[in-house]
């Protein structure tokens, strides 16, 4: 068992998500972050299983690497953000962009 507070593997999906989303101009948050775990990475396939995503979110939250903004009253949902700290790990979560994006992140993908 990993000590509480350690960034795995899933975390570091997660982040990666989040950066391919920033990324391309999007919004992440949790349920979108669940359903691109499933699809892209095939771990946590059961509907009963966003809730560990959401204690993933909590997590990162409180180690510095993710920031959390209401989305307003108009907006139930909760979204998330890479801090400075969580995109200093980029490169611990680089080859999960990859597989989210199709190449190497950074990669000019469709130029030339």
């Amino acid at each position: 068992m990993k000590p509480k507070g350690t960034c795995g593997a899933t975390k570091m999906k997660i982040m990666a998500i989040m950066s391919a989303d920033y990324d391309r101009g999007l919004d992440s948050y949790g349920y979108d972050i669940w359903q691109k775990l499933k699809d892209s990475f095939y771990v946590y396939m059961n509907e009963n299983d966003v809730r560990n995503v959401y204690h993933h979110l909590n997590d990162l939250c409180a180690l510095g690497y993710i920031a959390k903004r209401d989305g307003g009253e108009e907006c139930p949902k909760c979204y998330y953000t890479l801090t400075p700290s969580g995109d200093n790990l980029r490169q611990k979560y680089k080859q999960f962009i990859d597989i989210l994006t199709g190449g190497p992140a950074g990669a000019n993908v469709g130029s030339g």
